[in-house]
């Protein structure tokens, strides 16, 4: 309901401003290279989706083969790619592959095993969805999981702890619908940067989960480890969760990470549309 009211608006604004446009669904089109290809008087693409949407774009789209320029607009209930995109409005980013003991997956904001898929896993399977719905899956998440050693490999150098809460892989800034995990990221950069949450109980996790939201949990670095690397690999000692942009997979024990290209993508600005036609 939320994405269909933010199509809405979003067509409401071309039809105001007088702006010419095709409406589709990507997911009713069978190539979009092709169509694309097909139809040259399309000079812009506007796509409006959350990170899951976009994720589906990356992976089943030639993003590089597109020559229009790709606009980036907020819908769906996850939007922490655009959270980093806005604030440089534009750029060249970089789109990373993750691959998997159980398959691989490309992604452009960020991956992770541990407490944080395990909330993905929850969330995804609540059909209900209602106001509350992700803080019960929160709660059962965290009565489920269990910490698990981890061996992880950054640019050579190896790491260990025993006790580990999650590992997170950031090309962007945020995670789990606003949290500020990585504060430093830049998703322009070729390096990741990877935030480790490791050897706390069960109560300091919860506290350690409500200061990400402010990115003031990098201060506790007894439990909170921060690297940057271009090529990590991380081991986990048991099957864990995986989650790339809100997306699971079950039982991988361990994965690895590096850049696979970039594209350009803009923030849709809708007050920067509107000086453009003044102009």
């Amino acid at each position: 309901m939320k994405s269909k009211i933010k199509t809405f608006m979003m067509v409401r604004f071309f039809k105001k401003n007088h702006i010419p446009f095709n409406l589709r669904s990507t997911l009713k089109i069978d190539n979009l290279n092709e169509y694309l290809d097909n139809n040259p008087s399309i000079t812009d693409v506007l796509f409006l989706g959350g990170d899951g949407s976009i994720n589906h774009l990356i992976n089943n789209v030639d993003v590089t083969k597109i020559k229009q320029t790709i606009y980036l607009g907020k819908s769906g209930s996850g939007n922490d790619f655009l959270r980093s995109l806005k604030k440089i409005g534009s750029g060249n980013i970089t789109i990373g592959e993750a691959v998997t003991d159980k398959g691989s997956t490309k992604f452009i904001n960020g991956v992770g095993a541990g407490i944080d898929a395990t909330v993905c896993y929850y969330v995804n399977r609540d059909k209900k969805k209602k106001r509350m719905s992700y803080f019960k899956n929160v709660f059962s998440a965290m009565k489920a999981f269990s910490p698990s050693a981890v061996d992880i490999s950054i640019d050579g150098k190896e790491y260990h702890y025993d006790k580990c809460y999650f590992a997170a892989i950031q090309n962007g800034e945020y995670f789990g619908g606003g949290m500020r995990v990585a504060p430093n990221a830049d998703i322009l950069s070729d390096e990741y940067r990877i935030c480790v949450a490791h050897s706390m109980s069960k109560s300091m996790l919860q506290f350690l989960l409500m200061t990400i939201y402010s990115g003031l949990h990098v201060h506790f670095k007894k439990w909170v480890t921060l690297f940057t690397g271009k090529d990590i690999t991380v081991k986990f000692a048991d099957k864990r969760y995986f989650q790339a942009e809100g997306e699971v997979m079950v039982d991988v024990s361990e994965f690895s990470v590096k850049k696979n290209m970039s594209k350009e993508f803009h923030a849709f600005d809708k007050r920067k549309i509107k000086k453009s036609l003044v102009k």
